[in-house]
């Protein structure tokens, strides 16, 4: 007849490495761990040329309610942009506005500004970026 040990401290300890381990793979294979879908917006006010933008929202509905929000009344969503992307709004000093979604932030700033020469607008400088991820 044998005896059963008490399990000793490195045994306990490997016992826990190997249920985070367990639990890490079982996260990951469900999606779990940090993988998420990242929406962004864009909300202009046609009329006084105020902008809002978000990024980083879980849902393509909270950003759009963020970046309005920070907008302000009357305006609405000119554009969105997913995971990876970023989103700009340059304004010219007579009021012309542009605004441009790429894959990085300088390039969305740029595409921001070529719009907002391309309405006209004098002077456009960059007033709100953000990117998502």
């Amino acid at each position: 007849m044998s005896t059963r040990q008490p399990a000793g401290p490195l045994t306990k300890a490997a016992g826990r490495v190997s249920l985070c381990l367990v639990l890490a793979v079982a996260l990951v294979g469900c999606g779990g761990g940090g993988d998420y879908d990242y929406y962004g917006a864009i909300a202009i006010n046609s009329v006084t040329r105020a902008g809002g933008i978000s990024a980083n929202y879980q849902s393509q509905g909270d950003a759009n309610s963020a970046a309005l929000g920070q907008c302000g009344g009357g305006c609405t969503v000119v554009a969105t942009f997913g995971n990876g992307s970023c989103g700009a709004v340059a304004r010219g000093t007579d009021g012309a506005v542009g605004y441009a979604v790429a894959s990085s932030k300088s390039q969305a700033e740029s595409g921001a500004l070529s719009q907002c020469r391309s309405v006209g607008g004098v002077a456009c400088e960059i007033r709100l970026s953000a990117c998502n991820g």
